[in-house]
């Protein structure tokens, strides 16, 4: 037996090959038979950039659609023996012979066919070659679609038509009998084929009968290019009938062809124009020249018979990082046998980022934190990296933490509130899922800071008048919330001021009303949400205002107070002598009131050398008095030398002088809202004249 190559000379040699890196391929070829077969890598294109993992392969295929080889000749040999008057169908068998040479012709006549020139023979007893064409002269072949006496039939179909049993009528009539000989089959049909140029040769041999001619020397002379699918057409006909070397098998298997049996003549028009049909059988990937494993996913489904289209998908196996060929086959039969068509591309598996985020990080609130994070992804094809920051724990609803840069590796994050907080790096390159790594950042509370703008330092407030407190504050923490309270000093309880207050500032507000004298050092504390806490202080001096003055009278007579100082500011007077015609003389007369500016404390007295009053009737020697505010309170004291010549001292006293007048001595009076006042003597006349000798007083 002989081996038949699966190309046939006319179809295209396919190939794959790789040379410095380059990929060269073919994806339109021809099978052995000339059929044209095709497969398209659609995706992924040449030299595409993918992410590891599976890589889909989209495509098409197809077979019988493109150009032929044309290198491919066609006998139709009919068996016109007497027994092909048998019946088929409404007919005979010669009839139904006929029909199946016109299909097969039919075939071979549609576009893209890989046939090129036709012949016809007829057998029985004798076997002659056809004249296929209506020219003079005997011509053996010619196309499947010639029509040179254009008569709108073909030529080759009048030939077939022509054929009867015994012979054939068309274009040169032919006589060969009524007894059946495959040998003179086999000799006329090699006629044709010796006439014939194409590179390959099919022969149609039909026959419905047996013979006893060896044919084994006749079909192994036929050349390697000639193959004949012979048919055993009826029920009494058999591919293998009786005697092996007398055969229609035997013929088939000589010449590389095949044998089929046809028990209904009917069906020869349909099974006949195989020998010539194109078959897209399926579809195989390989990954860098390694096994090839089968497509399934086609549309419309394989096989295909010609001309057909068909659409693919199919995903690789998990591809690791670098370059991987991928191809595609088609694997197709036609009537010259099996071959394949292989469609490449190349796809460079890229690798994901690696990013590292360092830290753990930790920072005070409101400040920039510096980060640096890196992100390595030598084979791109892009980078974009970003930082975000989440609440992880004892983070307060609503704080925020923002970046210098979010896209810079290197940058800084401030957070408006303390906490612990969950950093993401993350990098993309365009083609893998983000890839990300997390740390903490621990932010740690800053406390506020607080001012007092008002009052100064040092500022004076007379006893009794509010003193408002004015204490601005920032807070780095623009999230921070706050609180104020106020130590005003005095031994009363802590107050908590008003506060007003932006994002990182505000303004703590207080007021109070000392009831006593002295300097006090006002406490201001802010404290934060987070329990920060800041602190001011300022210095204010409470104090009263005093008087003191030597003489005074009112009623009847009035006199100013003589000499009179008060504080603050501070003062100093001395008056020699004072002569009130009826109501007093008095010498030497001083008055002396200080405030001290530290502390608050306030000192007033006056004092005299000697006084006559009411004409003489009282006489006073070496009086004085004194008044004193400081943090104890106020109070007072007065002495008196003499009255009338008695020695009086520093006890209080009330002398009356009967028919004249009442006489008070080191009088101390207290007013309803803590004024307070200290005589030395007071004279109320029966008249209600007053007469004060030596006074002074504070508070009012």
């Amino acid at each position: 037996m002989r081996t038949r190559p699966l190309l046939g000379a006319g179809a295209l040699a396919l190939a794959v090959t790789a040379m410095a890196g380059q990929v060269a391929y073919a994806v339109d070829g021809n099978l052995p038979g000339g059929t044209s077969i095709a497969v398209t890598i659609t995706s992924p294109a040449n030299n595409t950039v993918v992410p590891q993992g599976p890589v889909t392969v989209t495509g098409t295929a197809a077979i019988g659609t493109g150009v032929a080889v044309k290198d491919t000749a066609l006998t139709y040999v009919l068996d016109v023996s007497g027994s092909t008057a048998g019946p088929c169908s409404n007919t005979n068998i010669l009839a139904c012979e006929i029909a199946a040479g016109k299909a097969l012709n039919n075939k071979a006549a549609a576009p893209n066919t890989v046939i090129g020139t036709v012949g016809a023979a007829v057998f029985a007893t004798g076997g002659a070659a056809a004249d296929v064409r209506p020219a003079a002269g005997e011509q053996l072949s010619t196309t499947p679609t010639t029509d040179d006496n254009g008569n709108n039939a073909r030529d080759i179909d009048e030939v077939l038509d022509s054929a009867v049993i015994g012979g054939l009528n068309q274009f040169t009539p032919r006589g060969v009998g009524t007894g059946t000989n495959f040998v003179a089959g086999i000799t006329a049909a090699s006629a044709v084929t010796n006439a014939q140029t194409e590179a390959r040769k099919i022969v149609m041999f039909l026959s419905d009968g047996a013979q006893s001619n060896n044919v084994i020397p006749a079909a192994s002379a036929v050349p390697d290019d000639t193959t004949y699918f012979t048919f055993a057409v009826g029920g009494g006909a058999s591919c293998n009938f009786g005697n092996y070397d007398a055969s229609l098998q035997a013929i088939a298997d000589l010449t590389g062809g095949t044998c089929t049996a046809v028990p209904d003549p009917a069906n020869l028009p349909d099974v006949v124009p195989g020998i010539i049909a194109s078959k897209l059988v399926n579809l195989t990937l390989s990954v860098d020249g390694g096994p090839a494993t089968p497509i399934t996913n086609v549309t419309p489904g394989l096989p295909q018979n010609g001309p057909a289209q068909v659409n693919y998908t199919v995903n690789t196996g998990n591809l690791t990082s670098g370059l991987h060929q991928l191809c595609v086959t088609a694997h197709g039969t036609d009537g010259g046998g099996a071959g394949s068509v292989t469609d490449c591309t190349t796809v460079r598996v890229n690798d994901p980022p690696v990013v590292t985020i360092g830290g753990p990080y930790a920072g005070q609130e409101g400040t920039a934190i510096a980060l640096a994070g890196q992100v390595s992804d030598p084979d791109g094809p892009s980078l974009t990296t970003s930082w975000s920051a989440t609440p992880l724990s004892n983070v307060d609803p609503g704080a925020t933490c923002v970046f210098g840069d979010a896209a810079a590796l290197d940058t800084t994050v401030t957070c408006n509130d303390d906490g612990v907080w969950t950093l993401r790096l993350t990098a993309n390159d365009s083609l893998h899922p983000d890839v990300s790594q997390t740390t903490t950042l621990t932010v740690s509370n800053v406390a506020p800071n607080v001012s007092i703008s008002a009052p100064a330092n040092g500022t004076q407030f007379v006893r009794g008048a509010p003193v408002g407190i004015t204490a601005p504050f920032t807070d780095i923490a623009t999230h921070d919330t706050h609180t104020c309270t106020v130590d005003f000093a005095d031994g009363t309880p802590i107050v908590n001021g008003t506060v007003e207050q932006g994002a990182g500032s505000g303004t703590c507000t207080a007021s109070h009303t000392y009831t006593g004298v002295g300097a006090f050092t006002v406490l201001v504390t802010i404290t934060d949400d987070d329990g920060g806490k800041a602190t001011a202080v300022v210095k204010i001096v409470s104090y009263v205002r005093a008087e003191a003055w030597s003489l005074s009278a009112k009623g009847l007579v009035n006199v100013a107070k003589t000499p009179h100082a008060e504080c603050p500011p501070n003062s100093d007077k001395t008056t020699a002598s004072v002569n009130v015609p009826g109501i007093a003389s008095v010498q030497a007369l001083h008055a002396e009131c200080t405030m001290d500016a530290d502390t608050g404390r306030t000192d007033a007295s006056a004092n005299i050398s000697s006084a006559s009053l009411l004409g003489g009737v009282i006489t006073l020697a070496d009086l004085e008095t004194r008044c004193v505010a400081n943090e104890q309170g106020l109070s007072g004291s007065s002495r008196v030398g003499t009255l009338n010549g008695q020695p009086i001292g520093t006890q209080p006293a009330t002398i009356g002088i009967p028919g004249v007048a009442t006489v008070y001595v080191n009088q101390s009076v207290s007013g309803p809202n803590g004024q307070y006042a200290q005589y030395a003597v007071r004279v109320v006349t029966l008249l209600g004249q007053e007469i004060i000798v030596a006074g002074c007083r504070m508070g009012y």
